[in-house]
């Protein structure tokens, strides 16, 4: 089968759920339209990922080796998102690490040698270990968008479930740890606690988290046909690709044209990616599947202003009332740590687990995953153990269970550092605070947990989950569309959970939308009829806010959960500062501009404003009275 036309080139920056999604979808609707008859479609994934894609959505698995490691320095190539994430100077000079703590940093740091060996290591030879997302579950859209519901997505849950892609949690197995209510307060020794179970259905990836996107490879990978079999779609994913911040893509298409227009097919490439000095080739069309610093580098030389100003980012484990100016990201710590008991004897954690279900006369003492609301440094504890069923060697007498422990967003913004070569000194302070307070969450004496550690690793998610959501108030004459965006002009799109939901369903149906208004933008553009731009904010000289083809809302529900969308839970609270509120008013209308703060000696930085805005004031003590206001700020009890 061939066509008349050379074949139709789309670029994907990002191997996560939102990337995969795009690139499915737009192959799968290709085929089913019959589009191989006029036009053939190329598709090409660019991942980061050192192993496979998956993004946020990964796991590590048996066997994984460590990253080559060049004159004792781990390679450094996320400097784009270390930028926002400098490293906090508070350290703490009475900190003592034990020697069992001391040796595997050690070892993950490649400060020793001859420990760069995975397959000598425990967490590299129990089983599945999923260090980023846990949850998935099916959210309903209440954030004002338009472009319908999940149930293409619930669809898809049923659909891997019965490809055993997907395991539901057991019923009970993802609990809420809670201070009893008229127990002692949470800096009391004796405080009583309780097992809530979290309602609602929720899903992991069975095998790992990281199945999910390996499940979706596949699948794009099956319409690689060849002889009769191919159907006009071919797909190839380019992993361990960086595609250049500063220069690595680059608009080739017309600049001259009529943007009135806004069809950008004529037939030519419009978009040349680069990784160095070596070319990824030319695009007729590019999506931007990934966020955070290194997609607002990428696309800042660009001639699309408009849709880069959606991709500038904020890190914050929080956000105003009124939403934000930026796409705001929060940053959390992530550590995996397998501890060792011994006799046939349950670990620490494991007890006091298996005592609270006796307290709730659970027949099922099996919880995987505990979302910890005790403990306002901590966000959730899963067992990799329990969930992926990792095997124990039958030789051996005594027991391995591997965790994976979540900070909330206030600890990984208070000590944040460079994600890729975090210091060992604050590697060793940050294991051992989060250690302490699980201890401290669950009762336990000081020691019980850190002295039974006996590997683990520890990773700063810079990047994590998104705090608001662009929502878009733009329509076209085919109808309300929402959740991404896409600029007809350019040939460019973004697709991601910021522009929908929080979660793993958002990232998906994100990339779903996207792809269908691509190709109907292809297949419908000879028309020259609508308007084919999605979601991109006005930026004329007539309008200086974004709100007037849409504006970025709280999401409410990952600021209480601080991990994503989660089932809803009567014990999550978030409260906004005090100061959001009136936060936002001054810098849409009021206060304007960096200006000279006249409330301290020092030079303020106001809002942006509005149109009549004159400057925003500043100054120390007002920078100090919004520092006091960060820390008061919780996300969850």
């Amino acid at each position: 089968m061939s066509s008349n036309t050379s074949p139709k080139k789309v670029a994907i920056l990002g191997g996560g759920i939102a990337g995969l999604s795009c690139a499915s979808q737009l192959l799968s609707r290709h085929k089913q339209s019959g589009g191989g008859q006029s036009y053939e479609l190329e598709v090409t994934v660019f991942d980061t990922g050192r192993l496979r894609p998956g993004g946020r959505c990964s796991s590590r698995l048996v066997g994984d080796k460590p990253p080559v490691v060049k004159n004792s320095q781990p390679q450094q190539r996320r400097a784009c998102d270390d930028d926002a994430l400098e490293t906090n100077n508070n350290q703490d000079e009475t900190n003592t690490t034990p020697i069992n703590i001391h040796k595997a940093l050690l070892a993950n740091t490649n400060h020793q040698q001859g420990n760069n060996n995975s397959m000598a290591r425990v967490l590299n030879s129990a089983g599945a270990i999923d260090h980023a997302a846990q949850i998935i579950s099916v959210p309903k859209l209440n954030n004002g968008s338009s472009g319908g519901g999940m149930d293409r997505f619930q669809s898809q849950v049923d659909e891997w479930l019965t490809s055993n892609v997907l395991e539901k949690f057991p019923e009970g197995s993802v609990c809420e740890l809670i201070n009893d209510d008229g127990a002692a307060d949470e800096e009391s020794a004796n405080k009583q606690l309780k097992l809530e179970p979290l309602k609602g259905d929720m899903y992991y990836g069975k095998g790992g988290m990281g199945n999910i996107p390996l499940a979706m490879l596949d699948y794009c990978l099956s319409f690689n046909g060849f002889g009769e079999n191919y159907t006009g779609q071919s797909f190839r994913i380019a992993q361990d690709v960086w595609v250049s911040p500063s220069n690595g893509v680059k608009y080739i298409g017309n600049r001259n044209k009529d943007d009135g227009n806004n069809n950008n097919d004529d037939g030519e490439p419009q978009w040349e990616l680069r990784a160095g000095n070596k070319s990824l080739g030319k695009y007729h069309n590019l999506v931007i599947a990934h966020n955070g610093k290194c997609a607002d580098r990428i696309m800042s030389r660009t001639p699309a202003k408009a849709f880069h100003s959606l991709l500038r980012t904020k890190f914050a484990p929080y956000v105003p009332q009124w939403g934000g100016r930026e796409m705001t990201l929060n940053s959390i710590y992530s550590l995996v740590f397998a501890i060792k008991s011994s006799d046939g004897e349950a670990s620490p954690i494991s007890k006091v687990v298996a005592n609270l279900c006796n307290q709730n006369d659970s027949d099922d003492d099996d919880v995987y995953t505990i979302m910890i609301k005790n403990e306002p440094t901590l966000r959730l504890l899963s067992c990799n153990s329990l969930k992926h069923h990792h095997a124990q060697n039958p030789n051996s007498q005594s027991n391995i269970e591997i965790y994976t422990l979540l900070s909330s967003p206030q600890f990984g913004k208070q000590f944040k550092g460079p994600q890729e070569n975090l210091p060992l000194d604050l590697q060793e302070k940050v294991v051992m605070k989060l250690l302490s307070n699980l201890e401290h969450s669950l009762n336990l004496d000081v020691g019980d947990v850190s002295n039974s550690v006996v590997d683990l690793k520890l990773q700063l998610w810079g990047a994590a989950v998104p705090m608001n959501t662009w929502s878009s108030t733009s329509s076209s004459n085919n109808g309300d569309v929402d959740g991404f965006v896409y600029d007809a002009t350019y040939g460019v799109g973004a697709a991601g959970d910021w522009i929908l939901d929080p979660s793993v369903a958002g990232a998906w149906e994100s990339g779903r939308r996207l792809a269908d208004w691509m190709l109907q933008h292809h297949e419908e553009s000879d028309n020259k009829k609508g308007e084919w731009s999605v979601g991109l904010p006005d930026l004329t000289n007539n309008s200086n806010n974004k709100e007037k083809n849409g504006k970025f809302v709280p999401s409410r529900v990952a600021l209480e959960s601080g991990i994503g969308t989660i089932p809803p839970s009567p014990n999550s609270k978030f409260e906004f500062p005090s100061s959001s509120s009136n936060d936002g008013q001054s810098q849409r209308g009021q206060g304007g501009g960096r200006g000279r703060g006249g409330g301290g000696r020092g030079r303020g930085r106001g809002g942006r404003g509005g149109r009549s805005g004159r400057g925003g004031s500043g100054g120390r003590n007002s920078n100090r009275a919004r520092n006091n206001n960060d820390r008061m700020s919780a996300v969850g009890n």
